[in-house]
């Protein structure tokens, strides 16, 4: 998360947390009461399932991109990536339970990166030198 929005982001991401704590307790006991132990967890069991499958299908995949491959994996469109998640699941439902090891994982197209005509080297930040020029100044 950037720098400038990440107490945000985090004072969020508490919070949320908070209200799901407070609503889990509110409702666990009464559906203790109404459907037993059993029927309480997998009631919520049904819920983790079904979050699972949507962001499975709808949060796109950041470990280890740069700054450029985040921002053409978030230029995908939701119905790409949703196509791309279900493949990657029978890749590895193929994979790893059936044992089929000459299956090959599905690539996700991204789309070409198109030239504005700027020039990248001149949004490079500027290297800062502690040596001195001829004038003793920081070159």
């Amino acid at each position: 998360m950037p720098l400038y929005v990440r107490d945000v982001g985090m004072s969020m991401a508490t919070a949320l947390t908070w209200f799901f704590n407070f609503l889990l307790a509110v409702t666990f006991p009464k559906f203790q009461i109404a459907f037993g132990n059993t029927g309480a967890f997998g009631y919520y069991a049904a819920w983790c399932a079904v979050g699972w499958f949507l962001i499975l299908l709808f949060v796109p995949e950041t470990k280890d991109l740069t700054l450029e491959q985040l921002d053409a994996r978030f230029s995908i469109s939701s119905r790409s990536h949703a196509k791309w998640a279900v493949k990657q699941c029978l890749y590895v439902i193929r994979r790893y339970f059936l044992r089929r090891k000459q299956v090959k994982p599905p690539k996700m197209d991204l789309p070409p990166q198109a030239d504005d005509g700027t020039n990248r080297e001149a949004d490079q930040p500027r290297k800062i030198s502690l040596e001195k020029d001829e004038r003793g100044f920081g070159a």
